[in-house]
């Protein structure tokens, strides 16, 4: 029987984005999700950032993510022939006059002045920001995936897992490797039970309103125009797993809109998190031929790209994975 390169485990954004590299690099690949509806993905925003927090910190090797995500996407985009990757600035309006003076300070840094495009007594605008249409991102992939036999719907179960010392066996096909992607059923699944994942839950809400704004605003919550007269709006952050509905966001809303908007859609989803907010890939501490990609938090569109080719290299190349990210800092 012959063996095929991957069995990945999960098709939100991180399964998706390592199936793509596998494919660009003709490598075969199954890659198999059990297309639940309360996932990270299916309620992100999915909007790209550098400045983020409520210290406006510089993202994490953002430069780097940046980079990768505008090449990624636009491989995908080609593929597809699709249209996921759209760049937009950011607006955040000033709280106060010291917001104001924080922010011309900032520009006087090298590190800040490439993602700033203006201020003025209102608010700054910021570039190097965008946003990927997930939902079209996701299902055009696996459409074109199960057109080609590389996607299934299954639950994965462990039990049904073969494990020997050149291949695992699942479901009468062998797989050199696996890769699990499974966002927060990892906790339930425990093929990585040595690292601790936080379960964040947020909601997002679609609403329809006549506004002429193409700029994301950042305002507490973001305000994303994804045409003339619909907004994506979201997400907050909750540390539980419970569906807080979409009363929060509606409030918010309100506040810059008043009441001249229609809800279209409330959406629920639940992320993993690490204790220390970065993505955890690496190799598993037995199973030599199993790996993981997860813990994306809110920054899955432009974390994901970045960390499937760092494990992708890894497994082929025997390239090192930034210690950031490794899964070995959680290990003794």
């Amino acid at each position: 029987m012959k063996k095929i390169d991957y069995l990945i485990v999960g098709q939100g954004i991180s399964g998706t984005s390592f199936a793509w590299r596998a494919y660009f690099a003709k490598q075969s690949f199954i890659i198999i999700d059990n297309e639940k509806s309360v996932t990270a993905s299916k309620a992100a925003l999915g909007i790209y950032n550098p400045i983020t927090g409520r210290k406006f910190n510089i993202s994490w090797n953002y430069n780097n993510l940046l980079n990768e995500l505008n090449e990624f996407y636009s491989d995908v985009e080609n593929k597809l022939n699709v249209n996921i990757l759209h760049k937009k600035n950011i607006f955040r309006p000033f709280k106060n006059s010291s917001d104001n003076n924080e922010w011309n300070v900032r520009l006087s840094s090298n590190r800040y002045q490439k993602f700033i495009k203006e201020i003025n007594e209102v608010g700054v605008l910021t570039k190097g920001s965008g946003y990927v249409d997930v939902k079209k991102y996701l299902l055009k992939s696996k459409k074109y995936f199960k057109k080609n036999n590389r996607y299934f719907c299954d639950t994965f179960k462990s039990k049904d897992l073969g494990i020997s010392n050149d291949f695992f066996s699942y479901k009468n096909k062998k797989f050199r490797n696996i890769i699990m992607c499974t966002g927060i059923d990892e906790k339930n699944i425990k093929s990585f039970n040595q690292i601790k994942l936080n379960s964040v839950s947020g909601n997002s809400i679609l609403i329809k309103c006549e506004n002429k704004t193409s700029h994301i605003i950042n305002k507490g919550i973001n305000i994303l125009p994804i045409n003339k007269n619909k907004f994506h709006i979201g997400s907050t952050y909750y540390q539980n797993v419970i569906d807080e509905g979409p009363d929060e966001l509606i409030s918010k809303t309100k506040q810059k809109f008043e009441d001249n908007f229609t809800l279209i859609k409330s959406m629920f989803g639940i992320r993993s998190a690490s204790n220390d907010r970065r993505p955890i890939i690496g190799r598993h501490k037995h199973n030599k031929r199993m790996y993981i990609i997860n813990a994306m938090g809110s920054k899955g569109v432009s974390q994901a790209p970045y960390c499937a080719k760092k494990l992708f290299n890894f497994i082929n190349n025997n390239e090192n994975i930034d210690d950031e990210i490794n899964i070995d800092r959680f290990r003794s």
